[in-house]
């Protein structure tokens, strides 16, 4: 992985694939983008998206079912999909997101169109220390794209949690207790939550309660990625 994350750290050019260095007026090409792993909806849990199970839901989501009513995720997280990521976040390679985000709007193209999309807030002391909010930057093209409003406004996060990659499983749901807020009435509205990646669920599970209590009658989660 090493090798790919310094490639992309090092790219600079946009008229080039970052991946495979072919010309391309976007940072990844099409022939690269028929490679990556996609997340199929037929194979996976309707709720979560956790995949390999062959479209039915899964034993976590029927043992306890999450606030959010569905996920969509357009790819398995893997290479380079994982790293793609990683440097966004964590190098401040926040131009890579976008692209992410026109392949998260083509795969919940179809799906059921929500009144509005948030993208999952940072607390405001992670996102200076960041500089920005990736789901921010995925959200955008989606909201451009299916011409849906979207709202940074309305849901906030009110605890400065522990970064949920350092935890366990069981730690992560601990963690996100009570970490988001909506002071604004939603009553009858579906909304989809947008997210970079998917892994135990606490933070869009979380955010999706956070919606529900304020009234909201469904909470979808569209994410760019889904951990195996």
């Amino acid at each position: 992985m090493s090798n790919l994350f310094d490639r992309i750290l090092n790219y600079i050019s946009p008229q080039q694939c970052l991946l495979c260095a072919a010309s391309s007026k976007n940072s990844l090409c099409a022939p690269c983008l028929v490679t990556l792993a996609r997340s199929c909806a037929e194979h996976s849990c309707p709720c979560c998206a956790r995949p390999g199970t062959q479209g039915l839901i899964c034993g976590a989501c029927s043992k306890n079912p999450p606030e959010f009513n569905s996920t969509i995720a357009a790819f398995l997280y893997a290479e380079p999909i994982a790293s793609l990521i990683q440097a966004a976040k964590f190098a401040g390679r926040w131009s890579l997101l976008p692209p992410l985000g026109e392949q998260l709007a083509e795969q919940v193209s179809n799906a059921e169109r929500p009144d509005l999309i948030i993208p999952l807030p940072l607390h405001p002391a992670r996102l200076k220390e960041r500089g920005f909010n990736q789901a921010l930057e995925i959200a955008q093209p989606i909201a451009k794209r299916l011409q849906l409003p979207m709202e940074i406004g309305l849901l906030s996060r009110n605890k400065n949690t522990e970064h949920q990659a350092r935890l366990s499983a069981n730690a992560r749901w601990h963690n996100m207790r009570n970490a988001f807020v909506c002071r604004t009435p939603m009553h009858g509205l579906r909304i989809a939550l947008i997210d970079d990646v998917m892994t135990s669920g606490a933070s869009l599970n979380a955010a999706a309660k956070a919606l529900k209590s304020a009234g909201a009658i469904e909470v979808f989660a569209w994410v760019v990625a889904r951990t195996p």
